[in-house]
Order: C-alpha cells, then structure tokens, then sequence
C-alpha cells in the first residue's frame, strides 16, 4: 500500500477500497470526479521518525566507520540499534533505548545507525528485519548478542547486566 488516492470532499471508507487498482474512492463511479489528493504514506511517517538527535550524551548517531571505531576502542558495554526512519517497531524502540539510557547512564553507550544511509555495513553484519539490535560486551572472547524486534527498556537493561556486566567485571 504505496499511497493512496482520496477525494478531497469526503473522507475515504474502507468499503470503497479496489485491492486491484489500490486506490479508494469515496463516490461511485457514475458520480462527477471530484479533486483527488496524492496522500503519500511513507514520507508521512518519515516526518515524525526523523527526530534522530538524542538529548542523551550516551545515545550516538554513527556510521560505518564510526561504528567500526567505536568498537575498536570501547571502554564500556555497547548497544547498536540498526534502525530505519520509515520503520514504526524502530520509533517505538528509540523510546526504549531512552528509557536504558536514562536508567543505565554512562554505564552503557548506544549507537544508532541508519540502514538506509548506510546500506554497506546492513549488508555486511545481514541485517534483514528491524529494528536489529547488537549487544557488544567488554569481553573480547565472548561473542556479540543480537536480537530483531521490539524489546521493552526492562528488557534490554536485563540484558546489559546479566550477559554485558558481568563479563565486564569477570575480565578485570
């Protein structure tokens, strides 16, 4: 469902919906052609998931190579939230990171990367549904977590204590 097709004069019903044209139409076909107006879903959307800027100094907006360097010299556990403008779950989720941003402080750092400026790394780490998110711990050895879907800020803050924490304070 692209875009859809309205009269400017009454509000669309869902029982004029044609699933062959993917337009709705408000008046029968005998009636005189009213203005129609090109309603765009997407960039609709885009508008309100556009706020990227965070007001939490541990929230980072990246790209590749400063995902790359980022990791390279961490001094604390990471969240990489591979997210999309256009995506509802990843608006929701920005929410979320907020809420573990808040609670956590300076004891995590989140990175925030866009897959459709960045389609290179999405590609490269098989990012394929979102919101992706990648739990990167302190311990080398141990291997990064990664999770698709929504996750509430409980959730996501569990994670970072039992499997980040912890192996943060078994390597010192």
């Amino acid at each position: 469902m692209a875009s859809l097709l309205c009269t400017a004069t009454r509000p669309c019903t869902a029982a004029a919906w044609s699933p062959r044209r993917r337009q709705v139409s408000a008046q029968p076909s005998s009636a005189p052609a009213a203005p129609r107006l090109l309603i765009a879903a997407r960039p609709q959307r885009r508008a309100v998931a556009a706020r990227a800027e965070s007001q939490y100094a541990n929230i980072v907006q990246v790209n590749a190579e400063q995902l790359e360097a980022e990791i390279l010299s961490r001094d604390r556990p990471l969240i990489i939230d591979f997210y999309a403008t256009w995506c509802g779950p990843c608006v929701l989720l920005a929410k979320e990171l907020e809420t573990v941003a808040e609670k956590m402080g300076d004891a995590v750092r989140i990175l925030k990367i866009d897959t459709d400026q960045n389609p290179d790394i999405s590609t490269q780490l098989q990012i394929h549904g979102l919101p992706t998110l990648i739990f990167v711990g302190m311990d080398a050895s141990k291997p990064a977590l990664r999770t698709e879907g929504l996750l509430p800020a409980q959730v996501i803050q569990e994670i970072v204590e039992r499997d980040l924490m912890a192996g943060a304070e078994e390597a010192k």
